[in-house]
């Protein structure tokens, strides 16, 4: 598991390079809603749950030696920490999805805040294409470039709340956007208001 790299390069007085834009093609690229919940990872079997992960970041030690990627570990039935998770895992429809491993974003009440206003927990599988569908930004910004979406990104409201749930005016926390080889970069809304401070 990779870190999502941010579309615009952290400096010191903001963020003002912008490092993907000129490399990758943003016209093939779909930009969906970034979920400020829980990383986690569910096996399916036969339409069940067989596993849940959680993901681990490096410890400032761990970064030292140079240990700078994350990982996935195992979400424990017996650890309170794990228990929104395991309950928002547990209430996520698995009727469809495909056997294998599957990354998504565990949100839902307790789970950061509940930012989303969601009324139940549930884990939104953003590696899965038919949930990738739900999260899709057609009114994003093309191409996105430093200024239309510093404009946009703190206007643009959660269609992933309104579609679950009755809050209004929901704001999103930033965008991801993904291309059919996998490749995934970010940027969120939080990082207009650090640059307007540098």
């Amino acid at each position: 598991m990779k870190k999502i790299p941010t579309l615009f390069e952290r400096g010191a007085d903001g963020f003002v390079t912008p490092v993907f834009a000129e490399v990758f093609d943003f016209s093939t690229a779909t930009p969906t809603e970034k979920l400020d919940g829980t990383n986690v990872r569910l096996t399916v079997r036969a339409g069940t749950l067989a596993r849940l992960e959680k993901r681990r970041n490096p410890t400032q030690k761990q970064k030292a030696d140079g240990i700078i990627e994350p990982w996935y570990m195992d979400a424990s039935g017996n650890d309170p920490a794990d228990q929104f998770i395991w309950a928002a895992a547990r209430n996520t429809d698995l009727t469809g999805v495909p056997d294998g491993e599957w990354s998504g974003e565990a949100v839902g009440p307790k789970i950061q805040g509940n930012p989303l206003h969601l009324p139940t927990l549930r884990v939104a599988l953003f590696s899965l294409e038919s949930e990738r569908e739900l999260l899709t930004l057609p009114d994003a910004p093309s191409p996105p470039t430093f200024d239309n979406l510093r404009d946009w990104l703190p206007c643009a409201e959660s269609r992933y709340s309104r579609r679950f749930s009755s809050a209004s005016g929901v704001r999103i926390e930033g965008i991801v956007w993904h291309w059919s080889d996998g490749r995934m970069v970010k940027i969120k809304t939080t990082d207009f208001a650090r640059s307007a401070r540098g």
